[in-house]
């Protein structure tokens, strides 16, 4: 069982990336790995929802130092059946260890948080999968893989437009 980091905007501006993030969390949890998330809303919310409907594991990686704060002040959503880790430090710093928890990242859409997470996992050596035909800086992945590899890391990214071959092609 390995763990799946699914990173992206946290704010949904296509239901069609939307409802393909949700795909994701299903196809996760149906290869029988846990799904991990930055605990926000969005798209990795919706990943959060396709694992759960399945029946999936799935951790959240919130900046919040605990429930109250996660909600109140980062205003982000709460699944009883998904377990919590209150990292308290903020974002982005709770994204290294999001990266660092996952055996593989998957990026679709997202800005400069999700750019952040792709870096991190990029220098970690992580398995990388971009979820091909969204927006947002995961259509520029290519080319700062081009520019940043220095020694084969690239090789560590597979692209799909298909969440059940992405996860796939991961190996993991």
């Amino acid at each position: 069982m390995s763990k799946i980091a699914v990173c992206g905007s946290g704010s949904v501006h296509d239901d069609l990336v939307a409802e393909k993030a949700k795909q994701l969390g299903v196809e996760i949890a149906r290869s029988r790995n846990v799904l991990l998330t930055g605990g926000c809303s969005g798209y990795p919310y919706a990943a959060l929802r396709g694992a759960i409907l399945e029946n999936g594991k799935s951790i959240c990686y919130s900046p919040a130092k605990d429930k109250e704060e996660h909600i109140g002040d980062y205003s982000f959503p709460f699944e009883e059946s998904s377990e919590y880790i209150f990292t308290g430090k903020g974002i982005p710093e709770r994204n290294f260890d999001l990266i660092k928890a996952a055996d593989a990242v998957i990026i679709l859409d997202g800005k400069i948080g999700t750019l952040n997470e792709f870096t991190i996992a990029f220098a970690l050596g992580k398995k990388i999968g971009i979820l091909e035909n969204v927006n947002g800086i995961s259509t520029l992945i290519p080319k700062i893989a081009e520019i940043c590899d220095k020694k084969g890391e690239s090789d560590n990214i597979v692209y799909s437009d298909n969440e059940k071959e992405l996860i796939k092609r991961l190996n993991v």
